[in-house]
């Protein structure tokens, strides 16, 4: 698992609304961390932009709990690695938009209604 600071610098995987990043800050700050962790690569995040934008806001205005030192995100490389060898595919040619193929039968599996993109 990784903290908020171990993944804060990479790329986001999509689009991000702001209205919805508030939501998410709010939420984050009331509640603590919940859900699905942020998956991602060293190439990028393959889930939570929202999200991570969400505690890139409450780390720029120093309003935060522990939730940045918190486990927030984990780390897929190797099912992403295995997916694209055994798919005969790369990083750059993966559908975001759809992860199911890449993730049925993992631990990943068991957040499946929380991921939009499954």
């Amino acid at each position: 698992m990784a903290t908020y600071y171990d993944i804060k610098c990479l790329p986001l995987v999509n689009n991000v609304d702001k209205e919805k990043v508030e939501e998410i800050k709010n939420s984050i700050l009331t509640n603590g961390w919940k859900g699905c962790p942020i998956l991602y690569t060293d190439l990028g995040l393959v889930t939570g932009s929202h999200r991570l934008a969400a505690l890139q806001s409450i780390e720029e205005t120093e309003d935060y709990n522990d939730v940045l030192d918190e486990n927030i995100a984990e780390d897929v490389s190797d099912i992403i690695n295995d997916y694209c060898e055994k798919n005969d595919t790369y990083w750059d040619e993966i559908d975001f938009s759809y992860l199911r193929d890449i993730f049925a039968g993992t631990w990943v599996e068991e957040y499946k209604d929380e991921i939009e993109e499954w």
